[in-house]
């Protein structure tokens, strides 16, 4: 054959061979309906029309998604591999895996696609496409490969995840959130606020001016994990640790958990963690700052302990100069430190020195509790706890609760924990023992007034026969009392209960004088509950007593003294979260008081001895009582607890009645006394305490409620003859009421006249 013929054959053959080629190359438009949205390459599958005719999709058609018509449907459901010519998406439409899909081709197209369903699509671009369609993720994985520019990505759905293999590049044009990134391309996020669970890769992150990019918002998951470079016009945020990065450079770096870098540039470095001397916040071989002279360092959590730290070690910073932020020095200072940062040949350190700046007292409102954190403020500046923990366990403690409290605005907890720690409870120590004391006087005087028959000051009879009058009276008698002093507000109150008796002789020195002696024992079990108080423990006192009663016509004066003894122990629990301490500690107590007391007696029957009479009384005491000062022990955070005195008046008017009663009920005249006065208190009315903690230079003081200023005191009583020369039986019920006191009192006991 010739050769011209030759090479005209050849290039017949050629052509036909491309223009067959050329002609498989339709062009498709999606016509697919609701009952049938499947795009794959069965032959029979008709979801496409090419000129207007139903035809299926070839490989290597060219495709378009143009705005539906009429029952044409903008799902469009995937579930093997397809490949295109261009696919042009000129409208939104959600593409539905059914199974692991792919598209592959040149990417056209103003509209968007919608990725959903559970398994992944992989869009392979086969050349730039950033005039293409733009990209959201509903739902699953999208994968993003080749070498092409996508235009823009402009949401992902929480639990999605979005795959940028080598190569490709990808726009996110609005914040996303919650997602998970396997980065090997390139990732630019252009505005808004984007939170990642985690970002995973050799890839390229860049984040544009006034863009913030926050890696691992769920801390637990989410790390920045081998990125090739990240560079930050903006803020770049990581929440977690970073495991082994690439390069960063960034506006404004923040890390919340530290992390490892080859390289790491910023203007402004945030360490947001709990800084640790054993786990630094930042460990990288190269800082240095983007502008390459300065760099400021903030940190945003702190931790309360003086020493030093590392926060970044480096083996080369370059020249740049570090300085902590205004923030950060002021954010120290009003916690309690003086922080300053050196650079060394280990890096950045931060230290700290503590001092007293009245931080917990600031966070605190009660005064109970503003006593109790003054002695905190202290004893951080003067002992360090936190970073003494084995000489000062309780204490270290105390101040890690009362930051826990603090830093979760719960002010009420740290409250309550700062008035226990400054034991609220033992201001109303003196408080009780008082009480006790101005009970003695009562009781003495009680007795005395049914003293050879009470006062009825009935004119002689001449023609009665002459009666020796009886010269001794002896008489012994149990007694129980209970006083409760309410809470005031976070003061606390407390109860007392005791039980004891007495035993006591009077003997008439002349016709009109009465003169004895008494002694009475109780044994008592204190207790403080109230607003930062849990304390308990026992008070037993110990009382001489001596009493005189005067007869003068119808006119009674009586005058009773009382010297008291108290032993008195107490225990206080100071709860927190996963156990808190108690401590332990014991002293005495000393009281005197001195009762006066006048009646006036009229008759109210004429009767013989039946008769009753009534008396106008009243009566002033005075009361001194005193506590001694004590240590506690148990407790690094153990108290020592300063003497309590008080000096007090007590004014009673009102009357009282007595009269011969019960011969019909006890087959025997006893004698029935009645009383109601009003009452009045002078002098210290609340209980306070001065506490301090040993070792540390400061002191404070508690105080407890206090009792009001006028009250009302009733009481009832009997002498029940027994029979001729057997004596009676005593019997006598005495209450107090205050607007927040109750004081109740209950005897009974035996008398003999000889």
């Amino acid at each position: 054959m010739k050769p011209r013929l030759t090479r005209s054959l050849l290039r017949f053959i050629a052509g036909v061979v491309v223009c067959s080629a050329m002609a498989q190359a339709d062009d498709l438009t999606w016509n697919g309906e609701a009952t049938s949205n499947t795009w794959n390459t069965d032959s029979a599958n008709t979801n496409w029309q090419n000129a207007g005719v139903a035809a299926p999709f070839v490989a290597g058609d060219n495709v378009t998604f143009s705005a539906p018509a009429g029952v044409v449907v903008d799902n469009v459901q995937v579930g093997e591999a397809l490949e295109a010519g261009t696919v042009k998406v000129d409208d939104d439409y959600t593409f539905t895996t059914t199974a692991e899909s792919s598209i592959s081709g040149n990417f056209a197209g103003s509209g968007s696609i919608r990725k959903a369903g559970d398994f992944l699509l992989t869009l392979q671009a086969g050349d730039a496409t950033t005039d293409g369609p733009a990209l959201a993720v509903e739902g699953g994985n999208l994968a993003l490969a080749g070498t092409a520019t996508y235009r823009e990505l402009t949401s992902m759905a929480e639990g999605t995840q979005l795959q940028v293999q080598e190569g490709a590049d990808v726009t996110f044009a609005n914040a996303a959130t919650g997602t998970d990134v396997a980065l090997q391309g390139t990732m630019r996020l252009a505005s808004g606020d984007s939170t990642f669970n985690s970002v995973n890769g050799a890839g390229a992150v860049d984040i544009a001016a006034d863009t913030t990019l926050a890696l691992a918002a769920d801390s637990s998951v989410g790390t920045l994990s081998n990125a090739g470079t990240v560079t930050a016009a903006g803020n770049l945020l990581v929440q977690n640790a970073v495991e082994a990065g690439g390069d960063v450079s960034a506006a404004r770096l923040i890390l919340n958990n530290g992390g490892t870098f080859s390289t790491l540039k910023t203007d402004n470095l945030v360490l947001g963690s709990a800084i640790s001397k054993t786990a630094p916040s930042v460990t990288t071989a190269t800082l240095g700052s983007a502008n390459g002279s300065d760099m400021q360092v903030d940190v945003t959590r702190l931790v309360r302990g003086s020493g030093d730290y590392l926060l970044v070690s480096a083996t080369d910073m370059g020249d740049t100069n570090y300085t902590l932020s205004e923030d950060t020095v002021n954010r120290f200072r009003n916690s309690g430190f003086l922080a300053e940062m050196t650079r060394g040949t280990e890096g950045l350190v931060l230290t700290l020195d503590s001092f007293n700046n009245g931080f917990y007292a600031a966070n605190v409102r009660s005064s109970n509790a503003r006593a109790g954190a003054t002695l905190l403020d202290q004893a951080f500046a003067d002992l360090d706890p936190q970073e003494n923990r084995t000489a000062h366990p309780n204490l270290a403690r105390v101040l890690d609760t009362m930051d826990a409290y603090i830093l979760a605005g719960n002010s009420t907890a740290a409250d309550r924990l700062a008035a226990n720690v400054a034991g609220a409870g033992v201001a109303n120590l003196n408080a009780a023992w008082r009480g006790q004391m101005e009970r003695q006087l009562r009781a003495i005087r009680n007795r005395m007034t049914s003293f050879q028959g009470g006062m009825p000051c009935c004119p002689p009879d001449p023609k009665a026969p002459v009666v020796e009058p009886l010269r001794y009276t002896f008489w012994a008698n149990a007694e129980m009392d209970y006083q409760n002093q309410s809470g005031e507000g976070t003061l606390p109150g407390y109860k007392l209960h005791s039980i004891g008796g007495t035993a006591g002789f009077a003997m008439l020195a002349a016709e009109d004088l009465t003169i004895g002696a008494a002694f009475t024992g109780m044994a008592g079990r204190l207790s403080s509950k109230g607003y930062g108080s849990d304390a308990s423990g026992d008070l037993d006192a110990y009382y001489a007593n001596i009493f005189m009663r005067k007869d003068v016509d119808c006119v009674q004066h009586s005058l009773i003294g009382s010297v008291g003894w108290a032993d008195i122990s107490f225990k206080r629990r100071v709860g927190m979260p996963g156990g808190g301490y108690a401590t332990r500690g014991t002293t005495d107590g000393l009281g005197f008081g001195v009762m006066y007391e006048v009646a006036r007696s009229y008759r109210i029957s004429e009767d013989t001895m039946k008769s009753a009479w009534w008396q106008p009384v009243f009566n002033v005491a005075y009361v001194h009582s005193k506590v001694d000062a004590y240590t506690e022990s148990g407790s690094d955070a153990a108290l020592r607890v300063g003497k309590q005195d008080s000096n007090n008046v007590i004014f009673g008017f009102g009357a009282r009645m007595q009269g011969i009663v019960g011969e019909g009920i006890f087959n025997t005249p006893a004698m029935m006394e009645a009383r109601i006065l009003g009452k009045g208190i002078t002098g210290g009315r609340r209980g306070k305490a001065d506490v301090s903690i040993p070792g540390v230079a400061a002191s404070s003081t508690v105080r407890g409620s206090e009792s009001s200023a006028m009250g009302v005191e009733l009481g009832i009583g009997f002498n029940i003859p027994l029979g001729r020369d057997y004596g009676a039986l005593i019997t006598d019920f005495t209450a107090e009421f205050y607007q927040d006191q109750t004081s109740v009192n209950g005897v009974l006991g035996y008398r003999i006249d000889f």
